[in-house]
């Protein structure tokens, strides 16, 4: 008798654990990926068991880019998503009212553009692009993504408009970039660390030009700028505090446990079964530290930052609004 009583919390435990788990709040959240560098500290919201931590089960959905993630948001079916900064204004200039809540990283990311490799001999600088295709990660009618803003923008420091080039739409992730290459359907792509690495390394594609090039000429306005955040509408912020709270508590939680992880730390808990893949991954994180937010907050020397990168990427904010208009930072600084 005395034992089957020392082994009943034995048996009990994964019931207890069942009955804890069917009390925990949904959270849902879209981001581009898998596995895109900005969006990481999301990704290792579950695999470190820090929702539950909060009392919370974090769902993520991955859709092809920020402002497709955010559009989602925006008609109901998230509760907040993984997107740039700079796309924000476009959505409140349409009657789209949102707010980041929350900063996982600033500055200018390791993009890059490569090339088909049947190309290299003919495309030999950004400038040559003219009247050629490139594959990007696109956003709707109404909303550039933010990497075509930037390419936009170094485009322009090259002497090539915009409507110059043909945009192919292509999702944000590694699959559709290195069908885009190998299938010719474009003749360059924009993208970042580490697809752009990995798709060199296994030699499919050339890399043209790096933004993360310590020899690039270009140096963009505004390099310390808010990049991925994660918003939401101030409806739901205003309606759900406690859904907001969670979601700023997770985030503080995962950019602290960064600061203290090795980049292999990081990388193994992602559990990449791609191991060339999470290689690339670990060694960008080791070649650029400091890439996340280390709390999360909205500085406001970023926020000077931010307003001269939109100027120069000719985005205006609507009449009489200003960049805090798209700034909820109540929970991040709650959520200690």
């Amino acid at each position: 008798m005395l034992r089957m009583l020392a082994l009943a919390p034995c048996f009990l435990a994964p019931f207890r654990s069942q009955a804890e788990a069917s009390n925990l709040l949904t959270i849902s959240v879209n981001i581009p990926g898998p596995h895109l560098l900005p969006f990481i500290p999301i990704e290792l919201i579950p695999r470190l068991g820090l929702d539950q931590a909060v009392g919370a089960r974090l769902a993520i959905r991955y859709l092809p880019s920020g402002v497709q993630s955010l559009d989602d948001v925006v008609a109901g079916n998230a509760q907040f998503a993984g997107v740039a900064f700079p796309v924000l204004p476009t959505f409140l200039a349409n009657q789209k009212p949102v707010q980041a809540m929350a900063v996982l990283g600033s500055g200018t990311p390791p993009y890059a553009v490569l090339i088909r490799n049947d190309l290299a001999g003919r495309i030999r600088s950004l400038g040559d692009l003219k009247g050629r295709s490139i594959g990007i990660a696109m956003g709707n009618s109404i909303t550039k993504t933010y990497l075509q803003m930037l390419m936009e923008l170094w485009l322009k420091a090259n002497g090539v408009k915009s409507q110059e080039v043909r945009w192919v739409p292509t999702g944000q992730n590694y699959e559709a970039m290195l069908g885009a290459l190998a299938g010719g359907v474009v003749d360059a792509i924009f993208c970042e660390e580490p697809m752009a690495g990995s798709l060199a390394r296994k030699k499919l594609g050339v890399t043209l030009a790096s933004l993360s090039d310590p020899k690039n000429p270009v140096r963009l306005v505004g390099q310390e700028h808010f990049r991925a955040v994660i918003a939401s509408t101030p409806t739901f912020l205003d309606q759900h505090p406690r859904q907001a709270w969670m979601m700023a508590a997770m985030i503080r939680k995962v950019l602290l446990w960064i600061q203290t992880a090795t980049p292999d730390e990081i990388v193994a808990r992602l559990g990449i079964a791609d191991q060339e893949r999470a290689e690339d991954i670990r060694h960008v994180l080791a070649q650029i530290p400091g890439l996340f937010s280390r709390h999360g907050h909205f500085s406001s020397r970023e926020m000077a930052s931010t307003r001269q990168f939109l100027k120069v990427a000719g985005i205006a904010m609507p009449a009489s609004k200003d960049i805090t208009a798209l700034i909820d930072d109540r929970w991040i600084v709650r959520a200690r």
